[in-house]
């Protein structure tokens, strides 16, 4: 049995978690939150979240993890049997990883949080938001999702996207999912798989949890 720790209003746990639950894969849930106690520090190095347990010990970085999952539990698939094609998949990943949803982090304490606005934050993120969502829209296909077939790079544009947009729109008054043309219709149809709706639910349930706690 696995067991993944994080929180459900992570975008990161929530990657992990769809995967898991594409793969039909049985786990737990740990609640926890990033922290840097020594106890934690020996199942996640950094203190972050998540990480998964396995039978052969701690993962963490969702990257790593979701490899993991494909290398140890390949059917059903969420990357391409070739090589290369599985490799221009994750090229998309990288994309997303390091040219959008970092970018938008810089923005978390803002948005989410009610710190002041970083308008060194505003002025750098935002050529990095342009060329990353210029280079999803050479990179994709949405034919129909993000990399022809579902893959590994949906689940981590859903989640990406659902923080990314609403902090573009706030920030920069700039609806970043209309930006890529078939954006939308890959991501409706990532989130009406069985698995997407589970975690949406899930993700929504927690962020409203979250907003009636802080009043």
């Amino acid at each position: 049995m696995h067991k993944l720790y994080g929180f459900r209003v992570s975008n990161y746990f929530n990657m992990v978690k769809f995967a898991l639950l594409e793969k039909g894969l049985e786990f737990d849930e740990v609640d926890t939150m990033p922290n840097q106690e020594e106890a934690f520090k020996a199942k996640s190095p950094m203190g972050k979240v998540p990480c998964l347990e396995t039978d052969q010990g701690f993962l963490s970085e969702t990257s790593v993890i979701l490899d993991c999952l494909e290398a140890c539990h390949p059917n059903p698939a969420l990357m391409p049997p070739d090589p290369f094609t599985a490799a221009k998949v994750r090229e998309v990943m990288k994309v997303l990883e390091l040219y959008i949803e970092l970018q938008v982090r810089r923005h978390y304490p803002e948005i989410f949080f009610g710190e002041e606005r970083s308008e060194t934050a505003v002025v750098a993120a935002k050529p990095v938001l342009e060329k990353g969502i210029a280079a999803l829209k050479r990179m994709a296909s949405f034919d129909p999702f993000i990399c022809g077939e579902f893959s590994n790079a949906d689940i981590m544009a859903a989640y990406t996207f659902v923080y990314a947009a609403p902090v573009c729109q706030a920030v920069y008054d700039w609806d970043i999912i209309a930006a890529v043309p078939g954006l939308q219709a890959a991501m409706d149809a990532t989130n009406a798989r069985t698995a997407g709706a589970k975690v949406a639910a899930d993700h929504q349930a927690a962020l409203e949890a979250l907003r009636q706690a802080r009043g």
